[in-house]
């Protein structure tokens, strides 16, 4: 007979058994040492500890973890300076953030990802068993459960291989003291084309929708396995070493992906079954000129006034919106767990209401107050435009501000009272800030939503563009004709290309209301804006990702992503050193290697686990560092 262990070592590291939950669900589940044939016995134990597998991503840091390999080391993120212990950026953050990360930190804790992957795998070992006894669990429920347990392993894992690289992989559950689980590592490559394949074999048994609309966002459906799929595959295509064959096919399977996710949020707006009132809550300009089922941002004049961001309101205030895909949802399912890991790296409260801030955003994202007249895609800044209104919703601008601004995504309830338009820009003051209480920080953490899909879609477009016909240019269309012999794969590749720039464009005037207008500041294709090329393309979609998914944990992994593609990192390292004021040497050193863009295994894992061997990059720098 097997029983529960109370403390068990998983892949060198001391973490709760599967089946032993955290303080939340202890009275739902069996106690220590209670033998598991006995607990495994019908429907409802089944759906404990596949609800524990949603729990484990709000709890033991999880959400932090993210924010940390998300954002913390890319160009977002600086250094909070002040007097208050509760406002200055910790020692190990800092230490990140200025590039000096080595393996005794504690983000290289990756124990919060592997307890949740140990409760998927117990879920996936036992409830197939369980549908034995209990005919409760029909075939077509028990496909359900284990598509859900499958996607939530999966994305713990596309975490921890986009972190890490090369990173432990087993799909069976640790269940006693017999089995051995220090093992040595799977090659990312291999690790992710597993989850692929273990994905598109069960993509279809997932829910397309529950009859709640908060389950419909924070538990896995159809949406979000194509979502994650989606991103896999940009991963996976983002692989210099990877034929051009190989690149093209996983491109495409991203945009098929992502079609199918746009196109059923298309077909809810028409239908608005839910009664969400879409009709209105949407913004009919965006659907009307672009296609794409966007909610409305502004809130009052465009031409001047006082307004209000209505979709950040919908979007990361009330959380569950029309336009989220998945996301981890509090204090509406089965919990009412606070997220205090979002509260506290951002903008938050502690229990006795006291400010506790640990993260700030550099003031590079916008150096100067935008006036009208300035390219969208400039260089010299994020937000070229006046009234971005993510400019306004996602950090407070102070123009005196000198090392860092304060984040306002996910702190804010709702966001009100500033002006837009007429070349004024007005976000408020500090003072105004609305920061949620403790009480209150149910806000939610976002993993998709509909215009981090259109985005990825258009990447992958420019990409192929590139894989098709790289020489595009648009000036060329005015030329072009049936009797080129290339003309076959210019027309591919100029279609790829305006896709793109039609997803990237209804993404930015949703934000950039006052812009429908006029395109003076506005995307178009016209050589006077230098949005003429896929070059100018592939930036485009980038600053866009950037402006749109600020502080979501998106940031860093994009630029990994593009180091991948290009086989080298000075784009990712230009992007970094930006938010230094002078990059330390050592550190320009190791960013030259593209091995340095992953984290290092925990100093903790490689004592309990001699089957992990460090990161050559780090593991030079130890040795060095002992002689």
């Amino acid at each position: 007979m097997k029983k529960i262990k109370s403390i068990f070592r998983f892949l060198g590291l001391a973490v709760f058994a599967g089946v032993t939950m955290t303080s939340c669900d202890l009275d739902l589940l069996p106690l220590n040492e209670v033998v598991l044939e006995n607990y495994w016995t019908n429907k409802d134990d089944v759906e404990k500890v596949l609800t524990s597998c949603y729990v484990g991503m709000q709890q033991n840091g999880w959400v932090t973890q993210a924010i940390i390999w998300g954002e913390v080391r890319s160009d977002n993120i600086a250094v909070r300076e002040g007097s208050g212990s509760s406002f200055v950026t910790p020692v190990y953050l800092q230490n990140i953030i200025k590039g000096n990360l080595k393996q005794n930190n504690s983000a290289c804790n990756w124990g919060a990802y592997y307890r949740v992957i140990n409760y998927c795998n117990t879920v996936l070992y036992y409830a197939p068993q369980v549908a034995e006894k209990d005919p409760n669990i029909t075939p077509s429920i028990l496909a359900e459960i284990l598509a859900q347990a499958k996607a939530i392993r999966a994305l713990n894992y596309f975490y921890l291989l986009r972190t890490f690289k090369d990173i432990p992989y087993t799909t069976e559950p640790s269940i006693d003291d017999t089995q051995n689980y220090m093992l040595p590592v799977t090659k990312g490559e291999e690790v992710l084309d597993a989850l692929i394949a273990d994905l598109e074999a069960c993509k279809n048994d997932a829910r397309r929708r529950y009859a709640s609309y908060n389950m419909n966002t924070g538990r896995i459906t159809r949406n979000a396995i194509y979502a994650l799929l989606a991103d896999m595959y940009l991963w996976k295509a983002s692989d210099y070493k990877l034929d051009a064959a190989s690149q093209k096919q996983a491109y495409q399977n991203c945009v098929d992906y992502c079609n199918l996710i746009i196109q059923y949020k298309i077909d809810e707006y028409q239908a608005d079954s839910e009664g969400l009132g879409l009709q209105t809550s949407v913004d009919p300009n965006i659907y009307r000129t672009y296609g794409y089922p966007l909610l409305r941002e502004d809130g009052g004049a465009t031409g001047g006034g006082m307004a209000s961001a209505r979709a950040y309101s919908q979007i990361f205030g009330a959380g569950s919106s029309f336009e989220s895909i998945f996301e981890l949802t509090y204090g509406k399912l089965d919990t009412d767990i606070k997220n205090t890991d979002v509260s506290y790296m951002y903008n938050g409260r502690d229990a006795s209401q006291n400010r506790v801030v640990y993260l700030g955003a550099t003031t590079n994202l916008l150096p100067s107050k935008p006036t009208t007249g300035i390219f969208i895609n400039s260089e010299s800044s994020l937000f070229p435009t006046y009234n971005d209104y993510r400019a306004i919703t996602s950090f407070l601008y102070d123009q005196k501000a000198t090392s860092f601004f304060e984040i306002r995504k996910y702190a804010e309830s709702s966001i009100s009272g500033f002006s837009v338009g007429s070349g004024s820009w007005d976000p408020g003051s500090s003072s105004s800030m609305n920061i949620r209480s403790y009480n209150t920080t149910y806000e939610p953490w976002i993993i998709y939503r509909l215009s981090d899909v259109m985005l990825m879609s258009a990447e992958a477009k420019v990409q192929m563009a590139k894989l098709v016909y790289p020489e595009w240019d648009v000036s060329q269309a005015a030329t072009k004709t049936t009797a080129d012999a290339d003309y076959a794969q210019w027309a591919e590749a100029d279609q790829y290309a305006r896709e793109a720039f039609n997803l990237v464009c209804a993404v930015f005037q949703r934000s950039n209301p006052a812009m429908r207008t006029s395109d003076t500041a506005g995307p178009s294709f016209t050589s006077s804006n230098k949005i003429s090329n896929l070059a100018a393309m592939e930036m485009l979609v980038e600053n866009e990702r950037h402006r749109e998914l600020l502080f979501e944990g998106k940031r860093y992994y994009d630029l990994v992503r593009r180091a991948r593609r290009e086989g080298n990192t000075e784009h990712i390292n230009k992007a970094i050193q930006s938010k230094f004021d002078e990059a330390p040497r050592a550190f320009i050193i190791k960013m030259a290697q593209l091995d340095y863009m992953y984290m290092p295994y925990a100093e903790s894992e490689l004592k309990a686990n001699p089957n992990l061997h460090q990161n050559p990059v780090y593991a030079e720098e130890e040795k060095n560092n002992k002689n």
